[in-house]
């Protein structure tokens, strides 16, 4: 009887020395995972981004970004108990050959994020349904950026919403 509880007792601390382990081992992960601002979080998922920087309210951040100079792309970033983690990031190709009041083809982020570029934003509103976009005006980036990515004059619109919004042709209007 001795010997069974004996085994039973070694079981137990095997048992508990290998959630040990595993506990210690994702929380260090967490740990790398995590960083001090938002911007750092994307970052470190590609440090070859050119970062648009949308909103940052409590623990949640919108990026967008220029990746390989041909893509734009969008990331919520969230702030957890160790720090900024970065979502997914999804990109796809954009044209900044856009004439005046012209939707481009937009894109999505989930179910609750749509956006796109259009030229002179400053004086032309995009709509879905009762949602107004939020207008981002590319030259706010540094000056190099804006003339090597002919960015001038373009803002990068985006509606974010509760609900899922819909994608498709007519979604949006100027």
């Amino acid at each position: 009887m001795s010997k069974n509880v004996f085994s039973k007792g070694l079981l137990i601390i095997f048992t508990l020395f290998l959630i040990s382990v595993l506990l210690v081992y994702l929380f260090l992960s967490e740990i790398s995972n995590s960083h001090s601002e938002p911007s750092e979080a994307l970052l470190a998922a590609d440090d070859n981004l050119v970062l648009i920087p949308a909103y940052k309210l409590d623990d949640d951040s919108l990026y967008f970004f220029i990746k390989d100079q041909e893509n734009l792309g969008a990331s919520f970033i969230h702030n957890g108990l160790f720090g900024w983690k970065a979502e997914d990031l999804t990109w796809s190709r954009f044209d900044t050959n856009i004439r005046n009041s012209q939707l481009n083809d937009f894109h999505g982020y989930g179910d609750d994020l749509i956006y796109g570029l259009i030229k002179n934003g400053d004086e032309l509103i995009v709509k879905k349904d009762e949602d107004v976009a939020r207008m981002l005006n590319l030259e706010m980036l540094p000056r190099n950026i804006v003339e090597d990515y002919h960015l001038q004059d373009l803002y990068l619109w985006y509606i974010k919403s509760d609900s899922a919004l819909e994608k498709g042709e007519r979604a949006c209007q100027v």
